[in-house]
This record gives C-alpha cells, structure tokens and sequence, in this order.
C-alpha cells in the first residue's frame, strides 16, 4: 500500500494552485514626499518596468479620465434660470406680476417681454462662447510616453498614449517641451529643469532631480525637487517618473477647484445696488399712495392700479436690454475683430474699467527689463 504522506504529497503537486487575488489598493493615497523610490512603487502595486495594458484599463476604469474636474455643463434652460435670479430681472418680474395682479395687461405684457429679450440675448451669447471654447480645447490633444507591457512576461515598451488615459502607478518618460501629464514622483532624472508659472508664478525653469531617500521636505507644496506637478512643462533634461496622483487628485485640480468660486465684480456690485435702491422705493411708495388716495380722497383699494402704475414708472425697464444688447455687441466685435472668446459678458464691464495694467514680463522673448516706450489716451493722442 502507499503511505498516506506520499498520497498527500501527490495530491499536492497535482492539485492546481489557486490564483493570488491581487493586492488591495490603498484607501489614502501613499505620501510621495516622504517614501522611497521603491517603497512608493510597492504601494502603487507597479515597477520599473509599468504596469500591464490589462491593469492599466482597470485603473482607468477605477480613477476616471486624467482630466481636470470639469464644469458641470450648463444647459441653455439652467442659463435662463440663472438669468431670472439677477436681481434687475426679479424687480421687473414682481412689476410683472403686479401689473397682471390688477390687471393691467399691457403693461404687464411689455415688462415680461423685455425680460424675456434681456434673457435670451445674454444666454445665446454665453452659450456660444462655451461652444467656441470647447471646439478650441478640442483642437488641442496632447499624449504621454508611458512604459507598458502587453502581459507580465512580455518586455516593456515605450508608447504615446492620450493624457486622460495616464494612470496612478504609469511610468512615464519626460522630454524637453513635454506637458507633465500627471503629480509624479521622479525615479531617474538627467540635468532636468522645469517650468511652474502655473503653479507658483516663477518665471524662470526650477531644477528637479530624483531623490531616493526624502529627507525632511522643503517648505511649500511645490518645493520638493523630487516632485513634479501636472500644469507645469519640462524646458530641458530628460527622466523618467512615476505617477501618483491623476485627474482630481492633483494639485493642480485642487488649486483649479480653489479658483473656481464666484467672484462680485464692481459691475455685479453696481447693479445689485441700484436693484436693492429701486426696490426699496417699490416697497416704500405703493403704501404712501394706498395712505394718500385714502386720507386725501377717501379711497382704498381704488388706488391700487394707480400705485402699481407709480411703481412701474419708478423702473427703467429698457435698462436690462439695453445693458446686455451693449455687451453682446462688444462680445460679438472682440470675437469678429480681435479674435477674443467671452464667456461672460459682465466680464467686458470689467476689461472697460481698467485703468491701470500691469504684466509680469518674464524675460522669455525679451532682456527682463521692461520699458515704457509711448502712451496713449482714450482717443488715440500721446498722453504722456
């Protein structure tokens, strides 16, 4: 008979080894300041040689696209409500409202209309820069050098793939000229500088070089030499980096999402002034009327369409449509003219009150060292 060990020992090494589940991802993103080269790529489950094709599609089915968060798009009916929030527009809606109230149709009538005409003319012109400005980023199709394998024993191979389609663990290449793809953590780097105007203003090429092992980190989210950071371009060197962080995780998305909040111009301010000043009188002398017409003439209710009618006379309802038809006419002109997209019209109110520009030169075309060689006024005279 055959001994049970040996039986066991044969069931052992015919029995197929069941496959190793992969190793789980990190829930927090590992620090790539203070780890080490080989340490941050054990946490991103890659190596030297990068990932595989098939681990590469499943991470870029689990991070998303390496874009930057973008703007929920705006339809034209969420651009019309926008529109009827402006404080201008609501007075003339509650006038609106009023008029139809007491049935004055058609004063009511030609306040709705010039609303709805104000309306439309700033959202067709908003609607069409966005479109404008999507057809240009379109235009505009960059690609990385990513090292990759077709499977696990196959040798890697360098390859340009589309930016939205980098993902945390690629190992990419960098070139003079070449757009950072992604927040990576350089591995090997030769006689490589940078340019980060994006990032932190400076005009001149910051130098990077690969670190093995971090010490303590430099002050500033940017410092690190052995760091480089989506929205910033490689000016000369070579290397080769890993990435850690794509799409919404960079900082560049961080600082994007940081400046995406609205913000009041002196325009914005001005016409919820003169709104707030019109409503005040609205509320203020429709009741002295009421008050008047009882005490002097010992009618009540009587007076009201007379009160509504002193209201709405109060208002320049031609103000909206003629404030949006001028700055549609501008947009329109900037863009036939001077090829300039604008996405927002107010912002043409803001470019007419400047008074003072400054621009930081930052020497690349010139000696960095600006001079004032002629001024000029409004109409075109030296104004010196």
């Amino acid at each position: 008979m055959e001994p049970v060990a040996d039986r066991a020992a044969a069931r052992r090494a015919v029995a197929p080894v069941p496959p190793q589940p992969p190793a789980p991802e990190p829930s927090a993103p590992p620090d790539a300041t203070r780890l080490t080269s080989l340490q941050l790529l054990r946490a991103h489950g890659s190596g030297p040689r990068g990932l595989t094709e098939d681990e590469a599609a499943r991470r870029l089915a689990r991070y998303g696209e390496n874009a930057l968060p973008a703007r929920r798009r705006i339809t034209r009916r969420r651009r019309l409500l926008h529109s009827l929030r402006d404080p201008f527009t609501t007075v003339l809606l509650c006038l609106g409202v009023l008029s139809a109230a007491v049935a004055a149709w058609g004063t009511a009538t030609v306040i709705c209309s010039l609303v709805l005409v104000s309306c439309v003319l700033r959202v067709t012109g908003e609607h069409r820069a966005d479109r404008s400005v999507g057809l240009l980023r379109a235009l505009l199709p960059t690609t990385a050098t990513v090292v990759r394998r077709a499977d696990d024993e196959a040798p890697p191979q360098a390859r340009e793939v589309p930016v939205g389609e980098v993902v945390p663990g690629d190992v990419v290449r960098l070139g003079p000229g070449d757009l950072v793809p992604a927040d990576v953590r350089l591995l090997r780097a030769t006689g490589l500088s940078v340019h980060q105007q994006a990032l932190t203003g400076e005009s001149a090429p910051v130098a990077k070089y690969a670190v093995q092992e971090p010490g303590a980190p430099p002050p500033g989210p940017f410092a690190p030499p052995h760091l480089c950071f989506q929205g910033s371009s490689v000016a000369y060197g070579s290397a080769t980096a890993l990435v850690t962080a794509t799409g919404a995780g960079t900082r560049f998305a961080a600082a994007h999402r940081a400046g995406d909040g609205r913000r009041f111009t002196a325009f914005d301010r001005s016409v919820h002034g003169i709104s707030w000043t019109l409503i005040r009188f609205m509320l203020l002398t429709p009741p002295l009327v009421l008050v008047a017409g009882a005490v002097l003439h010992g009618r009540g209710l009587e007076t009201l369409p007379f009160a509504v009618a002193v209201a709405v006379g109060l208002t320049p309802e031609m103000l909206p449509v003629v404030v949006t038809t001028a700055l549609a006419r501008g947009a329109s002109r900037l863009a036939r003219e001077h090829r300039v997209i604008v996405t927002r019209l107010p912002a043409l109110h803001d470019l007419g009150a400047v008074d003072v520009l400054c621009l930081d030169k930052t020497g690349t075309l010139t000696q960095d060292r600006p001079v004032v060689t002629r001024a000029l006024d409004a109409e075109g005279r030296d104004d010196p």
